[in-house]
């Protein structure tokens, strides 16, 4: 079976949205055993995960309501 580009980004799509909802509850579960509840922590993490998350969803979405001449 040949995956075509657009079955293939929707895959990828859902990949990493399990992914960072995965690794958001394994965090909040780390932050919980900090001391004070992790408020001295720097989480950058946000600053790569939710923004390829957002690119991802929207580029699906675009392909999927892109109007095809």
């Amino acid at each position: 079976m040949i995956l075509k580009p657009k079955i293939l980004l929707y895959i990828i799509t859902v990949a990493v949205l399990i992914a960072a909802v995965v690794w958001e509850i394994y965090m909040q579960k780390w932050l919980a055993f900090q001391p004070d509840g992790g408020v001295d922590v720097m989480r950058s993490d946000l600053f790569v995960i939710w923004p390829v998350v957002l690119t991802l969803v929207s580029v699906s979405l675009f392909r999927i309501f892109k109007k095809e001449d």
